[in-house]
């Protein structure tokens, strides 16, 4: 049988929702790939030969916290999944930040589990990202494309996560910290989204860091429409809620289109069209 090694050795820096964030500095990909399934064809050809990414599916309780109760996905979600992955988050980056950009950013590792990741103060953990170079996914098994309260859950996640990559490989400006200093805590799960808003946060969890601050607010942007995202700050009661969260919007947009040359509007537009013809096919 023969073996077909791809080495990979990437320096990027990555952040974890669940960890501080650290130089994670170099790390070493090895995929192996032997006989191959129909789907680890696909997987090959449109995920790890043109962007170097590989997918664990099946079980690997190396990969995972064993102090969880997990579960692989079903197999029949692992494809439509991974083509709305393509369509959702890989493709509009490509087409608006360049080939080059997705293909040095990109996490190298897409680990999916088919469970909940229910934790012991009763979050839901719904991603995680790791040593520089992987993700997780849970509730592959809630997957559906006609659906798009699931689309937009799972997809925030991702949007949150490449976040974390982009700031950690150019940080957004110290001001941005500044705006809402005293309001930080690590009792966000006390808080309710109304209270958030008010306060000038996008959701109750970006008020654990200014980091969270940021990429929550990049990931609820992405994930809605204009009209949407127009619509959920229209309805905060505070004027002065709106006015910060317009002032953190602002310093999104100008990261974006100075250090990525990424106009945030478009990829916005962008993504919202994929999400609307998937799930109305």
């Amino acid at each position: 049988m023969k073996k077909l090694l791809f080495i990979l050795s990437i320096i990027i820096l990555f952040a974890s929702c669940d960890n501080s964030d650290d130089d994670l500095g170099n790390s070493l990909i090895i995929l192996e790939s032997q006989e191959k399934s129909e789907l680890d064809k696909w997987i090959y050809e449109n995920l790890t030969q043109p962007y170097n990414i590989e997918v664990k599916y099946t079980w690997d309780d190396s990969e995972l916290d064993d102090s969880k109760t997990l579960i692989p996905p079903s197999q029949e979600k692992v494809k439509p999944f991974l083509e709305a992955v393509k369509q959702i988050w890989i493709d509009p980056y490509e087409k608006h930040g360049g080939a080059s950009f997705i293909k040095s950013y990109i996490p190298k590792q897409i680990m999916l589990v088919g469970s909940s990741n229910f934790n012991s103060d009763g979050t839901v953990t719904l991603g995680q990202a790791e040593s520089g170079r992987k993700i997780t996914i849970f509730e592959i098994d809630q997957f559906d494309i006609t659906n798009i309260n699931i689309l937009k859950k799972q997809f925030h996640t991702m949007h949150h996560e490449f976040g974390h990559i982009l700031h950690q490989t150019v940080m957004y400006p110290t001001e941005f910290g500044k705006i809402t200093p005293g309001d930080y805590t690590s009792n966000w799960t006390n808080v309710s989204a109304g209270d958030a808003f008010n306060k000038g946060f996008i959701s109750p969890y970006s008020m654990l860091n200014p980091n969270e601050d940021f990429v929550e607010h990049i990931a609820t942007f992405l994930t809605n429409s204009s009209a949407e995202y127009n619509e959920i700050i229209g309805k905060i009661s505070s004027a002065e809620g709106k006015q910060i969260l317009g002032q953190k919007l602002t310093y999104i947009v100008n990261y974006f289109s100075q250090v990525w040359n990424i106009d945030i509007y478009k990829l916005q537009e962008e993504i919202s069209e994929k999400l609307e013809t998937l799930t109305t096919k």
